[in-house]
């Protein structure tokens, strides 16, 4: 009796045809997970930032700014101890935003200062966002005057939300 190895023609398109089932149903699945692996990612890195310049502000007791490095937050920024209104090569932390990340500190807010008490004014708001499988993928942190920086999913509101320790980064997508 002859054995023969391998498949048959049946089976191989068997297996192709269930090999392209889960590719489709799993790749938007992952194309979310991964838009909102970047929006963790640079909200991260901002919230670090304003802490770092809370934190500076504190100790050093003078003004500490947050800047955009160069004309929009989209470039990046600096935590700058010095008064001069641009980012420095004696920056105390910088930060350059991946391409493919918006992030917008609302309309005026081309610096954000913490004073020597670690207070900011007008609770200013960061929102980021991406693209995510057929939407947008945005995260809105809020500074509040306290200092503390707070985190929701979705687009920011016009008003400084109450401390939510429930952030949950499921709803930070819509298609």
């Amino acid at each position: 009796m002859k054995f023969s190895r391998g498949f048959t023609l049946v089976e191989l398109l068997m297996g192709l045809a269930i090999l392209s089932i889960v590719t489709t149903t799993v790749v938007p699945s992952f194309s979310q997970l991964l838009a909102e692996q970047r929006l963790r990612q640079v909200s991260n890195e901002l919230r670090m930032s304003l802490t770092l310049a809370r934190s500076e502000a504190i100790k050093r007791n003078q003004t500490v700014n947050v800047l955009p490095a160069e004309s929009a937050w989209s470039d990046g920024w600096c935590v700058e101890s010095d008064t001069a209104a641009s980012c420095t090569n004696s920056s105390l932390g910088a930060y350059v935003v991946p391409k493919n990340i918006a992030v917008n500190a609302g309309s005026g807010n081309t610096s954000l200062a913490f004073n020597s008490w670690g207070r900011t004014a007008n609770c200013p708001k960061f929102e980021i966002a991406t693209a995510g499988s057929g939407g947008t993928c945005s995260v809105c942190l809020y500074v509040e005057t306290d200092g503390r920086v707070v985190a929701n999913p979705g687009v920011c509101s016009s008003q400084c939300p109450e401390a939510n320790t429930d952030f949950s980064w499921s709803g930070s997508c819509s298609s």
